[in-house]
């Protein structure tokens, strides 16, 4: 047992009874109503106990000349993927990797990352996914948190990195880039523009044939040339990766999920009834250094046999363009990118027919926006409606669907086949009857083997109940109907979705108010025509403060931080005071009450 393992085998799935219940007691994790959706074969489905590679593997060996992965064109067969992942795996050998090391990687969705998840994966050596924004001290801080002595990373963020390394374990740097996979023509063309960039001066990366420790990425696929590969067989509860999710007070907690995660995920996947089938297209627009991309996104379609399009750079703005050029079965993503698609004047003859599932994850759609979509659809040849899911990246992202038969307006779906959702009075596990409102718990065989070395963390989200049984508080509120719909009232966390990327107004605070002369903060979110929701600052100054100054310094420490980009405020507003509720807490309500009908723009 490695120490990334979990001890004690309770924080991990306890076991429950999923028969049906003929008649109902009133709580939905006795009944489980929402399992008259599913067919007795579903029900019974089981998990693949096998890694990931294993997974994905087994259910396309006899599918090898089928397409798995499409990039910029370039069409790439199973049998070319099982080849590049050998080749891949034996690279990390020839560099040392092996069982329970952990690889840190800084990338988005390219051929090189998916080779390199499954090929650590053969060997035992963990994944761990970042943002490539990460700024060189957040990046530091990833690679000391988890001791990696190997380090994965896009070519455009090595100015970073090499800023990173300083008082690491870091041996080597393997360097790809977004250009090392497209198709000739393509290349060439990229490779020439590249070319131009760097003698105007537009990029800013470094030359690795000059750095050590780096190495670019054909090079290091042919440090594997003799290697003989050292298969770690699949144990139960093994770690297959790590994805950070950020929290309402402090830094972003690493999460360990395992293959049994990613493959209950795959299983739960399968076993819904939705309408796509093997050889079906997938546009993935999800980024990889998230569970919901890292699972839903890419093992999940690629162990299904769908085709995946493969969208390293997804910008909000040109989703029509790749609805237009790809014509794809299945999409996900977050709300904000529907309404951006559909507003496009692009778009509008576009016959829509070719979508069998269109999913919302990532965050909860306003009913009408919902409305709209589906009108949309309705009016374009398009023969489904707005799918929603319900989950959080301690559950790997995969907890409930709705569905043809189940797709009430607000509503989250019901949960998947082998998950158990209810509403539990906060703080307890007093469980709440049908339509009562309290905290949403998961209990699933997607639940995370906890917080990386930190107990503490997993044990306030982990919580074993008098039912013997381990469960995911969400800290949302919410609750379930006598159908087994899922309803989101209130999110406890604050967090704003903005194009698609999570702020958590808690950093921002945290950090501006160090300021000697800001002797108050609150932040929400607020209305912007380009991202939908931006993060707004309120302040309050000590007396005599030059309100001026103050934002600009305030902007300078922003800047300074290991915060992404997406943090920057769409404005900054000073007040006299905050306003508070009758027990003293900061009325965020009453601030986005104010806020209602402004819209910001962020300047560039």
């Amino acid at each position: 047992m490695t120490n990334l393992q979990v001890k004690d085998k309770k924080v991990a799935n306890g076991k429950i009874d999923r028969k049906r219940s003929k008649e109902l007691s009133g709580f939905a994790s006795i009944d489980r109503p929402w399992l008259k959706h599913y067919t007795e074969e579903q029900i019974n489905a089981k998990v693949p106990e096998m890694t990931c590679y294993e997974a994905l593997y087994s259910a396309n060996k006899n599918h090898q000349n089928e397409v798995t992965m499409d990039y910029f064109g370039r069409k790439i067969t199973y049998k070319e993927l099982f080849k590049a992942i050998e080749e891949t795996a034996k690279a990390y050998q020839a560099l040392n990797i092996k069982e329970g090391d952990i690889v840190t990687i800084l990338g988005v969705s390219t051929p090189e990352l998916v080779y390199s998840f499954y090929a650590l994966n053969r060997l035992g050596a963990i994944p761990n996914v970042i943002d490539p924004r990460t700024k060189p001290a957040g990046i530091n801080r990833y690679l000391k948190e988890v001791d990696s002595k190997c380090l994965v990373t896009l070519d455009v963020c090595t100015p970073n990195v090499v800023k990173a390394l300083n008082d690491t374990s870091v041996e080597d740097v393997v360097v790809f880039s977004a250009n090392d996979s497209l198709p000739l023509g393509i290349k060439q063309i990229k490779l020439l523009q590249d070319k131009v960039d760097s003698i105007s001066d537009k990029t800013k990366k470094i030359d690795v044939s000059s750095q050590m420790p780096f190495i670019k990425w054909k090079d290091f696929i042919k440090l594997g040339k003799n290697e003989k590969i050292k298969d770690r067989p699949y144990t139960k509860d093994y770690p297959a990766a790590i994805v950070h999710t950020g929290g309402t007070t402090g830094l972003p907690k690493a999460v360990l999920l395992s293959n049994d995660n990613f493959n209950a995920s795959m299983t739960e996947i399968k076993n819904c009834p939705v309408e796509m089938q093997r050889g079906d297209s997938f546009l993935n627009i999800i980024v990889p250094f998230v569970a919901f991309g890292l699972v839903l996104a890419m093992h999940g379609p690629m162990t299904l046999g769908w085709k995946s399009i493969l969208v390293p750079k997804f910008e909000a703005s040109k989703f029509d363009d790749l609805v237009i050029k790809h014509r794809p079965n299945g999409v996900m993503g977050v709300p904000t990118y529907f309404k951006t698609l559909i507003d496009s004047p692009k778009i509008q003859n576009h016959d829509f027919s070719h979508f069998k599932t269109i999913l919302i994850g990532g965050d909860r759609a306003q009913p009408a926006l919902e409305v709209e979509v589906n009108d949309f659809m309705d009016n374009h040849g398009g023969n489904v409606h707005l799918y929603k899911g319900y989950s959080m990246t301690e559950a790997s992202s995969t907890a409930t669907c709705s569905f043809a038969t189940v797709n009430t307006l607000g509503g989250n779906g019901v949960p998947l086949v082998k998950t158990v959702i209810s509403a539990f009075k906060p703080g307890t596990d007093e469980e709440l009857r049908y339509g009562e409102e309290g905290e949403l718990c998961i209990q699933t065989p997607t639940m995370m083997l906890g917080y990386y070395k930190n107990e503490e963390a997993t044990q306030e989200v982990l919580k074993e109940h008098s039912d013997g049984n381990y469960w995911i508080h969400s800290a949302d509120i919410g609750y379930v109907t006598e159908d087994g719909e899922i309803f989101t009232k209130d999110r406890i966390k604050r967090m704003i979705i903005r194009s698609g990327y999570k702020v958590f107004p808690s950093e921002l605070e945290n950090l501006f108010i160090k300021h000697n002369d800001v002797s108050a903060c609150a932040v929400v979110g607020v209305y912007d025509p380009v991202d939908i929701e931006a993060p707004k600052v309120f302040i309050t100054l000590n007396e005599d403060a030059d309100a001026e100054m103050v934002i600009e310094e305030l902007q300078q420490m922003l800047d300074e931080s290991e915060l992404p980009d997406y943090y920057n405020p769409v404005a900054y507003q000073v007040k006299d005071t905050i306003p508070l509720t009758a027990i003293g807490k900061v009325d965020f309500m009453a601030l986005k009450e104010d806020e209602k009908g402004k819209a910001y723009t962020l300047k560039k």
